[in-house]
């Protein structure tokens, strides 16, 4: 019975000895049987692939089972980008189909060259610091996918204009947009609960913020040195406004305060200089040292009776 993965790739014009034809007909056989075996992955393993711009990236096995993988950045360590990137959520290698699950930290950190970039919807996983400091890129679109904006993901991208974060985003983690000094316009969604520690600081370029109603904490310096910034919506969830929230927005004019704020944190607006008046809830209870410290042009504020701080503004 003829052998399933043997094939005959061409004939002979003479003869060889019984023998030499066994011995050859065996080694083809083999030969055969080996390309016919489909080649094994192992978790860990790299691979490369060319991505739909294409640029070849790098990928790591982080489940040889169900053929995921996660991105490590350029196939070579040199590279630092041509324009745009578009990042798949499935790439082929030897024949084998993975899925991109996952982007590993800092793994296209200082790639200069990068001007613009796609992430496949699917991809939910990104580690912290993925594009800091790619002065080159201007535009980003994030997949529908991703729950948080991990800490440090554009910090100091100085080309970054404008971002719309995806529904879904329910924080935006620490540093994420960090000294983005060409930013002048973010969408937030519907789905997001916090703006973390020093998320948008000294993004100099952002003129107004609208914060969706969903949002309960801002945290420490997430929005300090905005000196563009002159207008904020408070959410009517908010409760929380963290230390230097807000200090050193010099152009910010009014703040009004939906009820439901809780807590004031010390030197929250500290450095506000064209500030004129703001609007306290009668929920508060606590307001910080050195809340308004610097506010030379502050004209107005309804104070109510919080109970806590409010020691020196």
């Amino acid at each position: 019975m003829a052998n399933p993965n043997f094939s005959v790739v061409g004939c002979c014009r003479f003869r060889l000895s019984g023998f030499a034809f066994l011995v050859a007909s065996v080694c083809l056989m083999l030969v055969s049987c080996r390309n016919a075996e489909k080649e094994e992955f192992f978790y860990g393993d790299t691979i490369r692939a060319e991505c739909p711009t294409g640029q070849v990236l790098k990928y790591v096995v982080t489940n040889a089972n169900t053929s995921t993988v996660e991105l490590y950045g350029f196939g070579h360590r040199d590279f630092q980008g041509d324009g745009a990137l578009t990042i798949p959520d499935t790439v082929r290698f030897h024949g084998h189909k993975f899925t991109v699950t996952a982007i590993h930290k800092k793994s296209l950190k200082h790639c200069d060259g990068i001007t613009e970039v796609s992430i496949a919807d699917g991809i939910s996983d990104i580690g912290k610091s993925v594009f800091s400091r790619c002065a080159g890129l201007k535009t980003v679109r994030l997949p529908s996918s991703l729950k948080e904006i991990p800490n440090g993901m554009f910090s100091r991208c100085s080309s970054l204009v404008s971002v719309a974060v995806p529904d879904g985003v329910t924080v935006i983690g620490d540093g994420a947009f960090r000294k983005c000094r060409s930013l002048s316009q973010v969408t937030f969604p519907k789905s997001l609960k916090a703006v973390q520690y020093e998320a948008f600081l000294g993004c100099v370029s952002l003129t107004s913020v609208t914060l969706p109603d969903g949002v309960d904490s801002i945290y420490q310096r997430a929005f300090g040195k905005c000196r563009s910034l002159a207008s904020v919506r408070f959410p009517s969830a908010l409760h929380y406004i963290g230390d230097n929230a807000f200090m050193e927005c010099s152009s910010l004019v009014d703040v009004y305060l939906p009820d439901g704020v809780e807590y004031i944190g010390d030197a929250a607006f500290s450095g506000c200089m064209s500030l004129r008046s703001v609007r306290f809830p009668q929920s508060l209870k606590h307001i910080g040292s050195w809340c308004f410290w610097g506010c030379t042009r502050l004209l107005e504020a309804d104070i109510p009776d919080c109970g806590e701080g409010g020691h020196k503004w």
